[in-house]
Parts: structure tokens; C-alpha cells; sequence
């Protein structure tokens, strides 16, 4: 009876990761409007001018849409994964080293939003999304078609 109330719990908790991941959206609607701006800033990174045309869309589209595809659970690991490595890029590449390391008014990491936003992406890629989500919807059919296909094998008289 306990794992199943922790399973009910479990699934709340991954719903509301994918929930708070739309946290991100906002941000991603805002450098869409003022997308030259952004653009031009990405290309004023040392890093970012290799290729600020790419960078500037991939940033963009990635903090759209991500956190939709995480808030509806579909591919959730490979969005939770790709929301990691965008947003820990983002950390390490744009953020320290125009900021430093340590904020000097909080005293925080001055990456520590992004880094949030990569740790959350990480426990989604390691859980997945959860039965609330459309992957589980989706993988429920086969899951079924498989136990019927595995149970005629174990016992081809049925």
C-alpha cells in the first residue's frame, strides 16, 4: 500500500518539474521579441560569435519550445537533457564569464537561474515524465501489446 501512495506522490512531484519548467517560456518569448537585440548581444560573446545566427536560434527555439514539450510530457527525456545542456552552455559560456563566478550583490552563483533550469532538465531526463505525461500515454499502448505478446509466449494455449 506505501509504494503505491509513493508512486501517486512521485508522479505529482515529476508533474510539477514539468510544471515549473515553463518558468523558462517567459524568457524565451522575450528574447523572440526583441530578437535582433539578443542576437547582436550573442554575438558580442567571444563564444557566441562563431556562429551568433545559430546560437541566437537554437537559445530561442529551445526556451520556447522545451518548456512545452515538458509541461505536456512529450519526449521528456530528450527535452529534460537538451534543456540541461542549453542551459548549463548558457551558464558556462554567456553568463560566468561576463559575470564572474560569484554575484557580488547576493553573494550567489551569478549563474544560479540557469543552473536551476539545467538540474531540472537533468532529474526529467533521469525520471522521465511521469504518468501524467503524453509519453506515458503514448508508451501505455505498448506496453500492453507487449505483456499480450510475452503472455502468448509463456503460455501459447491462452
Amino acid at each position: 500500500m506505501a509504494r503505491m501512495q509513493n508512486r501517486a506522490t512521485t508522479d505529482i512531484g515529476l508533474l510539477v518539474l514539468r510544471i515549473g519548467a515553463l518558468m523558462l517560456l517567459p524568457h524565451g518569448i522575450h528574447k523572440a521579441m526583441g530578437y535582433a537585440g539578443f542576437r547582436n548581444a550573442v554575438a558580442s560573446n567571444g563564444f557566441g560569435a562563431l556562429a551568433p545566427d545559430i546560437f541566437s536560434f537554437l537559445v530561442v527555439a529551445g526556451q520556447i519550445a522545451l518548456p512545452i514539450l515538458l509541461l505536456i510530457g512529450l519526449f521528456t527525456r530528450l527535452s529534460g537533457l537538451l534543456m540541461a545542456v542549453m542551459m548549463g552552455f548558457i551558464a558556462v559560456v554567456f553568463v560566468v564569464p561576463t559575470s564572474g563566478l560569484i554575484d557580488a550583490r547576493t553573494g550567489g552563483l551569478s549563474a544560479e537561474s540557469a543552473l536551476l533550469y539545467a538540474v531540472l532538465g537533468l532529474a526529467l531526463f533521469f525520471t522521465g515524465g511521469g504518468r501524467s505525461s503524453l509519453d506515458h500515454a503514448i508508451g501505455s499502448g505498448r506496453r500492453e501489446r507487449r505483456a499480450v505478446k510475452h503472455s502468448e509466449r509463456v503460455d501459447p494455449v491462452a
